[in-house]
């Protein structure tokens, strides 16, 4: 047969049976995991700096852009060549 207690009685039982609990720190769950994913986006930042290298040494070259920019810097060779004399 099923025993009546009141809400009181419950929560006295419960509060007793409770233990207290101390958090723990997580810790990682597999370090040797995520050295390798670090190598891997080294790697991959790396490939994209060469590849974005690449092409703005592409666009760099070109016949028009390439002769504006020698076109500029001999500019400011003689500006400064100026101020030497």
């Amino acid at each position: 047969m099923a025993q009546d207690i009141s809400v009181e009685e419950t929560v006295a039982v419960l509060e007793t049976t409770l233990v207290e609990v101390t958090p723990v720190e997580p810790t990682p769950r597999n370090s040797r995991n995520q050295r390798g994913m670090v190598s891997a986006e080294w790697a991959v930042g790396i490939i994209a700096a060469v590849a974005i290298a690449g092409v703005l040494l592409g666009i760099v070259t070109s016949g028009p852009i390439h002769d504006a920019l020698l076109e500029f810097i001999l500019m400011v060779i003689r500006s400064f060549s100026d101020f030497i004399k």
